[in-house]
């Protein structure tokens, strides 16, 4: 559980630096981009302006610089109107400007500003330090020694200085940003390809770094301050997290604990139940088998009236007792999964009459008609005959328990031939169910009160183990009640149309 809550938070803080390394890697996407491509365009075409306006239009000046001494050069007119025309060229510019001969000699230079990138810019403002050392390593390929060499191989060059030192005419030191430019002339006349010379050109970018890290800092700042608040959010909610799962893992394991205790004592309960009903059977069925042979009066006739009508009773009460215990062993047995079935083939036409017969006696007691609604051809299923019957009668004993006198109990069987399945409702005009109380006259020993007295005592059993008994036969239990009005049962099977008779 511990793990799960670190794992978020490093999750988190691998997000964090992921995207801080893509806001590293955005600057310098944006210093290659945008500035030094900028300044590549700009002084590529200041290049080409001057070669085509000053370099070529003095060529018998720039033919010189590398036949001739330099002292000499000093003195030849051709070089001096050469050097007169750069310097107005450089005038019209913002950027320093410096010419190589071909010997890698600066010949020419404007005075404009000195340029030292020998020493870095340092300060006690930590991001500013960070960011200069991460820039050392990020630009390495760009801060080369080696540009004007390359120039001189006919490939431009440029050297980028991230924090350098700048020096103006007056001789004052400001730190800055800039690149230089190395950007061979070729001169197209030859047929050979030839290097003259490299117009060197400083252009300070100082106003475009400082924009770049002033966006950055901003967005850099604005993102430490919401991932604080997001990480105080998400070690907070981890922390609760933590707690609620510890809460709940030690709830679970008390209701696992409770679960199997229940578990161990609902078997014992069934065990006990199991034993129980059978050592009651026994002496229910000497109960039951001798009052049945004193009301046939087999070995003498009984003189007094109320002594026939006690044992009448006494035998009643006994199949009534042993009717309750059967029903609570099978209902045992059902809970622990231990209640078998079988699955043969059943006339349940046949079932279905036979279960309406025995109950006839009792409701034509209590003045409940019994009506018959069935197909005229045989169904035939798979299912338990005696299981399925015992339900059947659960079900039918229910109805006139609670239908009063002058109601009407009918026992419908539909076959739907599209699903292949068969239907038998047993609907009664009874007192009814409001919908809150199915669940608990579903329940074990389950029963609703209401105000009609029962004619029949009984445990709650009935529903429940019928509902038990038909899913077990893998048929489908369904229950509709309405308060005074009645109930309907309704059990689901399937059939095969091969066993129709």
């Amino acid at each position: 559980m511990i793990q799960n809550k670190h794992i978020i938070r490093l999750s988190f803080i691998g997000l964090f630096l992921n995207i801080v390394a893509n806001m590293v890697l955005y600057r310098y996407f944006m210093i290659e981009e945008i500035i030094l491509k900028q300044i590549n365009d700009q002084n590529s075409k200041i290049a080409e302006i001057y070669q085509s306006h000053v370099w070529n239009v003095h060529k018998e000046g720039t033919n010189k610089l590398n036949h001739t001494n330099f002292k000499n050069l000093l003195q030849d007119q051709d070089f001096i109107d050469f050097a007169k025309s750069s310097a107005d060229f450089f005038k019209n510019l913002s950027s320093r400007i410096a010419i190589y001969d071909r010997e890698g000699n600066k010949v020419l230079a404007s005075d404009k500003i000195a340029v030292s990138n020998k020493e870095y810019y340092k300060s006690d403002n930590l991001y500013d330090t960070l960011f200069a050392k991460i820039d050392q390593y990020f630009l390495k390929s760009l801060i080369s020694e080696n540009a004007l060499n390359t120039a001189f191989e006919g490939r431009v060059a440029h050297h980028l200085v991230p924090k350098g030192i700048l020096i103006d005419e007056n001789g004052e030191e400001r730190f800055s940003s800039f690149i230089i430019s190395y950007i061979p002339i070729i001169d197209d006349d030859l047929k050979e390809f030839i290097v003259d010379g490299v117009i060197e050109i400083d252009s300070d970018v100082t106003a475009q770094w400082q924009n770049i890290a002033y966006l950055e800092k901003r967005v850099f700042i604005t993102f430490i301050v919401i991932f604080t608040i997001f990480f105080a959010i998400v070690m907070y909610n981890t922390n609760y997290a933590q707690r609620v799962i510890n809460r709940q893992f030690e709830t679970n394991r008390a209701l696992e604990e409770a679960k199997t205790k229940a578990e161990s004592e609902s078997s014992a309960k069934t065990e006990f139940l199991a034993n129980v009903s059978h050592e009651l059977r026994t002496p229910l069925n000497a109960i039951i088998g001798f009052s049945e042979i004193i009301i046939s009066e087999t070995y003498g006739k009984i003189e007094n009236a109320q002594y026939k009508e006690y044992i009448h009773d006494i035998n009643n009460s006994g199949k009534h007792l042993l009717s309750v215990i059967n029903d609570i062993l099978d209902f045992s047995k059902a809970s622990a999964d231990k209640l078998k079935v079988e699955h043969v083939e059943l006339d349940l036409n046949k079932l279905a009459s036979s279960s309406m017969r025995f109950v006839k006696p009792r409701a034509d007691e209590a003045g409940v008609l019994l009506v018959e609604n069935m197909p005229k051809e045989h169904i035939i299923i798979k299912a338990d005959p005696k299981r399925l019957k015992q339900a059947l009668l659960n079900l039918m004993s229910n109805s006139v328990k609670f239908t009063p006198g002058g109601g009407s109990i009918t026992m419908t069987i539909e076959k739907d031939e599209v699903e292949m399945i068969v239907r038998i409702k047993v609907v009664d005009t009874g007192i009814g169910m409001s919908e809150k109380d199915l669940p608990k006259a579903l329940s074990t020993f389950g029963q609703v009160d209401n105000s009609l007295s029962r004619k029949y005592e009984g445990t709650g059993l009935g529903l429940p183990l019928t509902k038990k008994l038909v899913e077990l036969m893998q048929g489908k239990f369904d229950i509709q009640s309405e308060v005074g009005v009645g109930t309907a049962v309704t059990l689901t099977f399937k059939y095969d149309s091969a066993m129709e008779v």
